[in-house]
């Protein structure tokens, strides 16, 4: 009885582990996406449910996920199964942090969405790309990679794309302190957010923050002020909006050069589970640390932050880091190592220089897309317009001949009608002097010759059947005008 007991619970976990295995991938949420009408509406959808899948699923079970989420695509999806599934492959590599095989995968993603020519697709996986190289510090192959992507958006019309691209684009300049052309890309996203979706407050929000970063690298208090107000202001509760909130605060403490109030609170917020604290916290925690003269609580950190591996291929950030440390160096007397510092800090800033001398370039190109886009969309537009005009210019024609034609068509019956009229006048007027004169002359002519009649009652007698006969042929004479009048 034991033993049987003992099968029987070892039965059962088997075959709940089997169930739990089988329940990594969310089919019904999956399968309800398939059912949304629309290709570009479904597949933004499906991107998304990719994302969150691979976000949240535990790490054991990322290789069942990466399975199951390919052989449904396969059996449920075949029409884009080649570039999703390249695109899964891409966040599965992502997952291990294996981020070169990654971005081989969403290149693949992009060149299959390409090949079945669908835009959308294309746009999207592009995007993800950008940001990815944005990440690594591959200024070059973002910016390009956000301009096919810009492409395709204008060629799809979606605006909605146009202004995340926008946002993006923004962030590449910022990190890479060109301040004037982030604003400028940030004002694009922003006009198209009040034209096409001014109920998106998560993206006005993150326009306001991104614009508030700049002001704050720009040093323009005021400015910065400003749109940390309006971030305060803002009551939805958008992602990342009590960061937002918060690590403005201490931007504007530094820029009023009130550092230890932004240590505590850049302290504070570190050990905030509301807050997302991340390597900007900590680059702007040991420039405070630095301003309000800790130099080892900032030197401590600089050296933190240059060994961490997000930082190696990034010279933009490199070159300020190793700048702070020479800085310091400097201050504590090392001249020689501050000397050190300050070269790797140039060699940085050359390496940066070296990679950023191309970007305008791009930066012109992207403009001359946009610029084509919108010519091309204008054109389309002139096309529709002038098919319509030709369409009403035909109309009108038809109408005016139409028109024409009717009043012709009543002018004649009119002359018609006219000329029926004058042959009934005649005809009447023919038979009143001819059927009813005679036969009323007849009548008269018989009454006169009884008037003047010796015998009246003698020559009456005699001329009854005359008058008679008379008065019948001229009541159907009247008869005849009579109907000829009705007719």
């Amino acid at each position: 009885m034991l033993k049987k007991f003992f099968l029987y619970f070892l039965f059962l976990t088997v075959t709940c582990g089997a169930a739990k295995a089988t329940a990594v991938v969310n089919t019904k949420e999956f399968f309800n996406i398939l059912q949304v009408k629309g290709k570009n509406a479904r597949e933004k959808q499906l991107i998304s449910y990719l994302r969150k899948t691979f976000q949240e699923v535990p790490a054991n079970d990322v290789d069942k996920t990466k399975a199951q989420i390919i052989d449904l695509l396969n059996k449920n999806y075949p029409e884009s199964a080649d570039a999703f599934g390249c695109f899964v492959v891409s966040l599965y590599q992502g997952k291990l942090l294996q981020e070169v095989e990654s971005k081989k995968a969403l290149v693949a993603a992009i060149y299959a969405a390409e090949k079945r020519k669908d835009d959308f697709l294309s746009c999207n996986f592009l995007n993800f790309l950008a940001f990815k190289q944005t990440e690594e510090g591959n200024v070059i192959g973002a910016v390009s990679s956000y301009r096919m992507a810009k492409k395709d958006a204008i060629k799809l019309h979606d605006t909605n794309l146009q202004m995340i691209i926008d946002i993006n684009i923004s962030d590449v300049y910022y990190k890479n302190d060109f301040y004037s052309q982030s604003l400028f890309y940030l004002d694009q996203a922003e006009a198209l957010r009040n034209e096409f979706w001014p109920g998106d407050q998560r993206i006005q929000n993150i326009i306001y923050y991104n614009k508030a970063e700049n002001f704050f690298r720009m040093r323009n208090a005021d400015s910065l002020k400003v749109y940390n107000q309006k971030l305060k202001a803002s009551n939805a509760h958008t992602y990342k909006l009590y960061t937002y909130k918060n690590r403005t605060d201490y931007y504007l403490f530094m820029l009023h050069n009130d550092y230890k109030k932004a240590i505590g609170l850049i302290h504070a917020m570190q050990h905030d589970e509301g807050y997302k604290f991340g390597d900007e916290d900590m680059q702007c925690l040991s420039e405070a640390f630095y301003k309000d003269g800790q130099l080892d609580s900032a030197k401590l950190l600089v050296n933190q932050l240059l060994a961490k591996p997000s930082e190696v291929n990034h010279p933009e950030v490199k070159y300020h880091l190793y700048d702070v440390l020479g800085k310091i160096a400097e201050q504590q007397n090392d001249y020689k190592l501050a000397a050190s510092y300050f070269e790797l800090s140039l060699q940085q800033s050359e390496d940066n220089m070296s990679r950023l001398t191309q970007v305008d370039n791009i930066s012109s190109l992207i403009k001359v897309d946009e610029i084509e886009g919108y010519y091309s969309q204008k054109n389309q537009t002139y096309q529709r317009e002038r098919l319509w005009l030709i369409f009403a210019v035909i109309f009108a024609f038809l109408a005016t001949l139409v028109v024409a034609m009717f009043y012709r068509t009543i002018k004649q019956k009119r002359h018609y009608e006219k000329l029926l009229f004058e042959t009934k006048k005649r005809e009447l007027a023919f038979l009143n002097s001819h059927d009813v004169r005679k036969h009323l002359t007849n009548i008269l002519g018989l009454v006169d010759v009884i008037k003047q009649s010796d015998d009246r009652e003698k020559e009456f007698v005699q001329a009854e059947d005359h008058l008679f006969h008379s008065a019948c042929q001229l009541d159907k004479a009247i008869q005849n005008i009579s109907e000829k009048l009705d007719n």
